[in-house]
């Protein structure tokens, strides 16, 4: 229920006017009366772990605690894959995955990561997430270990050095997030088409036609996109096939 339907109802019922914020507080309170305080799941997250392990078999989940000095301990991160999940993108999906990670703005600060695929109907697979305390390196290191721990299709045992393992797959960049970025520096409406153009350029010559309007406009923003390497980015320079995974 809205607040505003919340309100509306309390007038109705009872003949009182409350304001928004006010009905705000209550549902904030009778959340806390029937779930608990937000913080205080938190040390549920082994119990909810092995919850998923016994209904889910052979699913993966990783929980990381950081202790401190007052013997008190802290959320650091937590890995939740499904075994049935992984299994369905394994046998009927294409080999394609999405990462991404976005900031968690409630109570509880942190970063969620995802990896999501594509399925037979063109529509978001997900495949597993994680949440941790911080983005970085080291964060997102671990959460793609797991990943690749998971998705193992030879089940040889993947012993980490996601580096190597990553070699050998074909890597691409969003063009959506790349021209976003681009767009601070570089405000001119004139550079949007031409960028689609050398985004969905199918060889190489086209690619190179559609940059050259762009250097025509400005040298500083051909140079940033070329900087940005056009072979995640642009169609022309995407292998044929997909027989690996394709991050990006």
């Amino acid at each position: 229920m809205s607040l505003r339907k919340m309100k509306a109802m309390v007038s109705k019922l009872f003949n009182i006017n409350v304001s928004v914020g006010q009905c705000w507080n209550a549902q904030r309170f009778a959340l806390c009366e029937i779930k608990g305080v937000l913080k205080d799941h938190y040390s549920k997250l082994w119990d909810y772990g092995a919850g998923i392990k016994r209904a889910n078999p052979g699913s993966h989940v990783e929980v990381y605690m950081q202790p401190q000095n007052n013997s008190i301990v802290v959320f650091e991160r937590f890995y939740v894959s499904f075994k049935g999940v992984v299994d369905g993108w394994l046998d009927g999906c294409r080999k394609v995955i999405r990462i991404d990670g976005c900031f968690l703005k409630g109570i509880c600060k942190g970063e969620l990561l995802s990896a999501v695929g594509r399925d037979g109907n063109n529509n978001i697979y997900p495949i597993a997430w994680a949440v941790v305390n911080v983005e970085n390196k080291n964060t997102w290191k671990w959460f793609l270990d797991n990943l690749m721990e998971d998705i193992d299709e030879a089940g040889n045992g993947y012993n980490g050095g996601y580096e190597r393992k990553m070699a050998e797959v074909e890597h691409r960049l969003c063009a959506r997030h790349i021209l976003a970025n681009f767009h601070k520096n570089f405000k001119d409406e004139c550079y949007i088409k031409p960028f689609w153009w050398a985004v969905k350029a199918t060889i190489i010559p086209k690619f190179e036609l559609a940059m050259e309007e762009i250097k025509s406009f400005d040298v500083g923003a051909y140079d940033y996109l070329i900087k940005r390497d056009p072979n995640c980015w642009s169609r022309a320079f995407f292998k044929v096939g997909m027989n690996k995974a394709d991050i990006g």
